[in-house]
C-alpha cells in the first residue's frame, strides 16, 4: 500500500482537477461555440454541405457544455443536485446529457463522410455532397440519435437519487455507451478519414484543367477536408481515453481493491471525464490552428461585426454633440436677445 502522503495528494489532486478544470472547458468550449457559428454562417461558408454539419456540431456542442457540464459541475462541487427536484427533470437531465453529446459526434461523422463523398471520383457519390442532400441526411441522422437515447429517459428514476435501474441495464448501459457512442462513430470517422485521403491521393495523379474558379472552390474543400481531419483524429484519441476507462471498469468490476486503488480509479474517472468533455470544447479551437482559411474567415467577420456597432456609436455620439451645440446656440441667442432688451 502506498503511503499516507501519496494518498491524499492523489485525492486533493483529484479535487483540483474536478473544480477547476470544467471552469475552463466551459468557459473556453461556449466562446468557441458562439465563435463557431459566426464564422460558418458567413457567406463564403453557409452554402457548403460540410458547415452545414459543423453547425449542427456546434449547436450541440453548446448544450453538451452548457447543460451536462454545468449540471454535472454543480453537484460535484457545490452538492446542489438539480435533478432531484422533480422525476420529469431527472429524466430530462439524464436524456439530454447523453443525447447531445452523441448528436455532436454524429455531425462530425456526417462532416468526415461529407469531404469522403465530395472527394470520390464518382458522380453519385459527390452528388451527396450538397446542401439539399445534407439536409435529409442531418434530419435522418437527428432522429435516429434521438430515439436511440429515449431508453435513458424512460429507465432514469429518483430513488430518493436520480440514477438509472441496476441490474441487467446497468450493464447494457455499459455496453451501448462503449460500442453505440463511442466505438462505432469513431470507426465510422476513422474510415471516412483514411476514404478521404485515399480519394485525395488518386485526384493528385489525375491532371485536370481548372480556371480560377474552380481553383477557388478546390482551396475550400481543401481547407474543409484538414479541418475534419484534425477534427475528428483529437476527437478520437480524447474518446479512446474514456472508453479505455470504461472497458478497464467492466473487466475490473468485483475484485478487491485497496484504498489507494479506489482513489487512483476515482482519479482516472474523473480525469477521463474531463477529457469527455473537453472533446466538445475543442472545435473551434482545432479549426482555427490548422485552417488559414477559417482563421481569415474568422477575422473578417469580427471585423464586419465591430464595424455595425462603430457607426451606431459613432451616430449617436454626433446626435448627442449635435443637440449639445443647438442648445448652446440658443444660450447664446437667448442671453444676446436679453442684452439688448
Amino acid at each position: 500500500m502506498k503511503s499516507q502522503p501519496d494518498f491524499h495528494q492523489l485525492i486533493n489532486l483529484s479535487d483540483k482537477i474536478n473544480f477547476y478544470c470544467p471552469i475552463i472547458i466551459i468557459t473556453f468550449g461556449t466562446i468557441g461555440c458562439f465563435c463557431s457559428f459566426i464564422t460558418f454562417t458567413s457567406r463564403k461558408l453557409r452554402k457548403t454541405s460540410c458547415s452545414l454539419y459543423f453547425i449542427g456540431e456546434a449547436l450541440f456542442d453548446l448544450v453538451t457544455l452548457d447543460f451536462g457540464t454545468v449540471t454535472r459541475f454543480l453537484y460535484d462541487n457545490y452538492g446542489y443536485d438539480v435533478q432531484i427536484q422533480s422525476e420529469f427533470f431527472c429524466k430530462l437531465r439524464m436524456y439530454i446529457a447523453n443525447a447531445s453529446p452523441a448528436i455532436a459526434t454524429c455531425f462530425i461523422v456526417l462532416a468526415a463522410m461529407d469531404r469522403f463523398m465530395s472527394t470520390s471520383s464518382k458522380p453519385v457519390y459527390r452528388s451527396f455532397a450538397t446542401i439539399k442532400r445534407a439536409k435529409c441526411i442531418a434530419a435522418f441522422s437527428l432522429s435516429i440519435c434521438l430515439l436511440s437515447y429515449l431508453h435513458y429517459m424512460i429507465f432514469a428514476d429518483l430513488k430518493p437519487m436520480c440514477i438509472l435501474q441496476k441490474g441487467a441495464y446497468s450493464v447494457f448501459t455499459i455496453v451501448f455507451s462503449i460500442i453505440w457512442t463511442s466505438f462505432i462513430p469513431h470507426f465510422l470517422m476513422l474510415c471516412f478519414g483514411f476514404g478521404t485521403q485515399y480519394h485525395l491521393r488518386m485526384t493528385r495523379r489525375r491532371v485536370l484543367p481548372i480556371n480560377s474558379q474552380q481553383r477557388r472552390l478546390q482551396r475550400i474543400e481543401t481547407q474543409l477536408i484538414t479541418m475534419t481531419l484534425f477534427q475528428v483524429s483529437l476527437s478520437s484519441l480524447l474518446i479512446l481515453t474514456r472508453m479505455s476507462y470504461y472497458s478497464y471498469n467492466v473487466i475490473a468490476s468485483g475484485t478487491d481493491r485497496t484504498a489507494y486503488e479506489e482513489a487512483l480509479d476515482k482519479f482516472f474517472a474523473k480525469l477521463t471525464t474531463q477529457f469527455f468533455y473537453l472533446n466538445y470544447a475543442k472545435s473551434f479551437y482545432v479549426y482555427i490552428l490548422c485552417s488559414k482559411y477559417f482563421r481569415t474567415l474568422f477575422m473578417e467577420r469580427i471585423k464586419k461585426i465591430y464595424r455595425r456597432l462603430i457607426p451606431c456609436r459613432t451616430n449617436n455620439t454626433d446626435r448627442r454633440q449635435r443637440n449639445s451645440n443647438a442648445y448652446i446656440n440658443r444660450s447664446l441667442q437667448a442671453r444676446h436677445v436679453q442684452r439688448n432688451a
